[in-house]
């Protein structure tokens, strides 16, 4: 099969690429070209702004693909493509995020659960990207099947932190034995998903006819505590940071003048995020096997690897 990628230059755009690969696709990547040195040498390139709409217009038009990863979209951006693909592809798979379930209401949340939009927390423009595909798919069978994965990680990119942000700073703190303060008391729970694995999955999708119009979350099988891993990344940097607990508010107003945190990534966080993958697993054959501590040590050692944090 013939796949367009669009978006797909960083972090797990290049891992769903090697997936598909490996699946024995063929991949062509439509983005900016801003990290082209990021994608496998076999990725057919294409370079167009999704933002120039005649171009844009043109690429999807007159490109041969027969199915398509979108893993960069907005709303309006699907609105626009949609009546492009109706009826000339058979595979739409869209990236979109667990934090349209936040305030999660009930453990762990499922594909089928309400979506209840509280401003400042629920992921609202991925849920409209969803909605988007959603009634296109039940208005005129456009084959769409959508992904929510759900605290990504892995070599590619830093970690997310306990304080709402992808920030090299949170771990150097950690390094140099500072003091670390975690939002309230630590108990909101946290489910990070290992990107090698967890891409595996828009492949596996891909495959089975029976995933079009369809939701999947996929993430590790269990989430922990922020407490517990503040303790799991300490012991991985061998550190003797000393920690304490603090209003999230409080936390925000500390540190929100050296950017070293993100205000709405911190709130988030203090969100409960504990996420049923069952339906992944048997409708599509994903089966995590990377320990946390396994992915965690080898996000770590790739950002000792680029520089982004030292001894």
């Amino acid at each position: 099969m013939r796949v367009l990628i669009i978006g797909g230059t960083r972090f797990i755009g290049p891992y769903i690429a090697r997936h598909l690969l490996a699946h024995g696709h063929e991949v062509i990547a439509l983005n900016r070209g801003k990290s082209p040195g990021l994608l496998p040498d076999e990725v057919v390139r294409v370079y167009c702004d999704k933002n120039d709409r005649e171009k844009f217009k043109a690429d999807l038009t007159n490109l041969k693909f027969d199915a398509v990863i979108d893993t960069c979209l907005e709303a309006d951006d699907l609105k626009f493509v949609v009546p492009l693909l109706e009826g000339h592809i058979s595979h739409f798979i869209h990236t979109s995020s667990t934090g349209v379930y936040a305030p999660i209401r009930r453990l762990p949340a499922r594909e089928e659960d309400k979506i209840e939009i509280v401003e400042g927390i629920t992921f609202i423009h991925k849920w409209e990207q969803d909605k988007v595909l959603l009634e296109a798919h039940q208005r005129s069978g456009f084959p769409a099947t959508i992904m929510r994965p759900s605290n990504i990680y892995g070599p590619g990119d830093v970690p997310l932190d306990i304080w709402g942000a992808r920030n090299p700073k949170f771990f150097q703190r950690l390094i140099d034995h500072r003091p670390i303060a975690i939002p309230n008391d630590g108990r909101a729970l946290f489910q990070p998903g290992y990107a090698e694995e967890l891409t595996e999955t828009f492949a596996l999708a891909l495959e089975n006819q029976k995933s079009i119009g369809d939701i999947f979350n996929v993430s590790s099988p269990r989430a922990l505590t922020l407490n517990e891993y503040v303790r799991l990344i300490a012991e991985i940097l061998g550190s003797r940071s000393r920690t304490y607990y603090i209003p999230v508010e409080e936390l925000i107003a500390l540190y929100e003048e050296d950017g070293t945190i993100n205000p709405v990534g911190a709130r988030f966080v203090c969100e409960h995020m504990c996420i049923d993958i069952s339906k992944a697993r048997q409708e599509l054959g994903y089966e995590p096997k990377i320990s946390l501590e396994e992915g965690m040590e080898r996000n770590i050692q790739w950002m000792f690897d680029q520089g982004l944090i030292q001894r």
